[in-house]
């Protein structure tokens, strides 16, 4: 008998309910967007387990608890006080969207049970003095669009009020932000799980609009698409948090399954037969969500014989727009990224793909998570590629990375410009900021263009390294997710770990990726990873976690660097 979502689900839901019946935490210490995950756990525990027809209903009048806690949060004006995001029409959405489904496992059940009942009541005063300020609030990041639309479809299924659906369709008419190759603007897997795909999916059923399916199945897409061999989904092209950090697949679980139930699709049911068993956050609400979804009620497609082809030996993944490429092998990925907004934007800032990550390989368990290149030009930080053009090389994938970096000495200002009393215009000059009227004066240009061709063997990932123009020191640093052992480097008197020359290696159980040859060393060429003026200023680093290991070298000047991916020095090309 195959499983539903619910029965594949069960034991960590299982798991997370009964934690929190054992929880000793204060309600009073709660953020409200908690309460409401709490008390909607525990309402589907308590359906799952029966309902009405079991005796126990401690389950509902924990959940109750919560939810009065929860309603003395809420302001006159219908939004929650509490979070970082002060009265937050989009983080209270969150909540009601809980709430909701809270109502929705009650509705049949409600009557029957004196504690459902009075919880239900509770949950609608909630509800409907949330929805004026749902309808006429605002937001400040794209996903919240569509939690707000979510949660007055939702609102609009229990009270139905055509003003909700007005509301919902000024958010639609500026379009779904997903781009040809179904990445939405975040390009983050966390708020494409989270936010953006579950609330098409309710605004497509609550409206009766199946065409706003489509940007799901395309987000869909794109996940198999990014989906590493350590069943994470890349984030290196996100303009959100995760951009640092791995995302499982294991939270995308429900979507993966609707979408393979709905469209019958074999290549989705595979993976939502591994997210299912894999780390999800809150698996109890997640259960008690999937409840509301009659989809998740139904086993994967199984189309028994004939037996699945099996996997292609290579796929090619181009994501034009985020100017990514992913490179899928059985046993290998490789990852280039060329899409950093921090070169057109000027800045490091929260909502920006802030990443100088340009290349991830993963080689069976051993994972080299980023390649970046620092170079000492004026605190401007490390390479970040504004362009990702593919190369002709007769079946061989090779990849063109380019960068060019401009920095300057200011002249005196012209006559006309020119001040007594010394007092110019605060202005920022790109670095840094001072009262000097930059934007008046002459500059004499320093440049520096790093080209980098990331070739793609068999055997080897290749990079040849081309530096023009000052005459400065880079280094190449290529982090290691830790757990492995490196041999035939040597450190220097920072205790960086450094490749001098031939070739060194990182090994993980039986798999190994050398690097190599080493490019020499000394003080002309140190080995140091610069993050640029956005975070020294500050005293901050975004270096990443993990095995360090440097090549370094001098502009102007070129280097290749073979990273050997089959157990033995790679192939130069």
């Amino acid at each position: 008998m195959r499983p539903t979502f619910l029965e594949a689900l069960g034991p960590a839901a299982d798991t997370a309910v009964r934690d929190l019946r054992s929880s000793t935490d204060d309600p009073a210490t709660l953020e409200h967007r908690e309460l409401m995950a709490r008390a909607l756990t525990l309402v589907g525990a308590w359906v799952r387990s029966g309902g009405p027809a079991q005796a126990d209903e401690t389950d509902l009048a924990t959940a109750h608890g919560y939810v009065r806690h929860l309603a003395a949060r809420q302001s006159a004006h219908g939004t929650f006080v509490g979070g970082d995001n002060v009265l937050s029409p989009p983080d209270s959405a969150f909540t009601v969207n809980d709430c909701c489904d809270a109502l929705e496992l009650l509705a049949p059940v409600r009557a029957e049970s004196d504690v459902a009942g009075a919880l239900a009541e509770d949950l609608d005063r909630i509800v409907l003095r949330a929805a004026p300020a749902l309808r006429t609030g605002g937001v400040h990041t794209p996903n919240h669009r569509w939690e707000i639309s979510a949660a007055l479809a939702r609102i609009h299924r229990l009270h139905p009020d055509p003003a909700l659906v007005d509301r919902i369709d000024e958010w639609l008419a500026e379009g779904a932000d997903i781009d040809a190759d179904g990445l939405w603007s975040e390009r983050s897997p966390n708020y494409a799980v989270a936010v953006s795909c579950p609330s098409f999916l309710v605004l497509a059923e609550v409206l009766d609009r199946p065409e706003l399916l489509e940007p799901v199945r395309r987000s869909i897409d794109a996940v198999l698409a990014l989906l590493l061999p350590d069943d994470t989904v890349e984030t290196v092209q996100s303009r959100r948090q995760d951009q640092s950090r791995p995302f499982g697949i294991g939270p995308f679980a429900p979507l993966l399954w609707h979408v393979a139930v709905r469209d019958d699709r074999a290549d989705v049911a595979a993976a939502a037969r591994r997210a299912v068993t894999l780390e999800m956050w809150q698996p109890g609400a997640v259960a008690a969500r999937a409840m509301t979804d009659p989809l998740l009620g139904r086993p994967l497609p199984d189309r028994g014989a004939p037996a699945a082809p099996a996997a292609p030996a290579r796929e090619v993944h181009h994501f034009a727009d985020a100017r990514l490429v992913h490179v899928r092998e059985p046993r290998r990925s490789v990852v280039v990224f060329a899409g950093s907004d921090v070169p057109a934007q000027g800045h490091v800032r929260s909502g920006l793909a802030n990443s100088p990550t340009f290349l991830r390989v993963l080689a069976g368990d051993v994972v080299l998570s980023d390649v970046r290149l620092s170079r000492e030009f004026f605190g401007l930080g490390p390479f970040r590629p504004t362009t990702l053009t593919t190369l002709d090389g007769d079946g061989v994938l090779r990849f063109r990375l380019t960068e060019s970096v401009e920095a300057g000495y200011h002249q005196p200002l012209p006559t006309a410009r020119r001040r007594p009393d010394g007092a110019y215009d605060l202005r920022d000059e790109g670095r840094f900021s001072a009262a000097m009227d930059f934007g008046d004066r002459m500059v004499d240009t320093v440049t520096l263009t790093t080209t980098v061709d990331v070739t793609v063997l068999p055997d080897a990932v290749v990079l040849d390294l081309d530096l023009d123009g000052a005459d400065v020191p880079w280094a190449l640093q290529l982090t290691f997710r830790a757990g492995g052992t490196v041999t035939g480097m040597d450190q220097d008197a920072e205790g960086n770990t450094v490749l001098a020359s031939g070739t060194g290696t990182y090994r993980v159980g039986d798999d190994v990726v050398t690097v190599g040859p080493g490019n020499g060393s000394g003080p002309g060429q140190p080995a140091f990873y610069a993050p640029g003026q956005d975070y020294a200023f500050l005293g901050g680093t975004d270096r990443p976690d993990g095995e360090h290991v440097f090549v370094t070298g001098r502009a102007p000047g070129r280097a290749r660097i073979t990273i050997g991916t089959g157990g033995s020095p790679g192939t130069s090309a």
